[in-house]
């Protein structure tokens, strides 16, 4: 579906209000601005899309694993 928006005098773009619920675009958020061709394309920051993931893994294998292996790579560099 597309949406129209118009760009300001400075340069703004407000994204309508249905596109930022869906996409969970909150104020204060980083966007990623993409030139593809002649058009634009715009992602949340990596930062949000990795807070967008917070929680979905929840008891995973990994998530007791890594930290072990972080803690003990970070006190060999520290030795060094």
């Amino acid at each position: 579906m597309a949406h129209m928006a118009t760009l300001s005098s400075k340069g703004q773009l407000v994204i309508p209000a249905k596109l930022r619920h869906e996409l969970g675009l909150k104020p204060g958020v980083r966007v990623i601005f993409s030139k593809r061709g002649k058009s634009l394309l715009i992602e949340p920051g990596a930062y949000e899309a990795v807070l967008a993931l917070r929680g979905n893994t929840q008891g995973c294998l990994w998530r007791r694993i890594w930290p072990k292996r972080v803690v003990k790579t970070r006190k060999k560099q520290r030795r060094k």
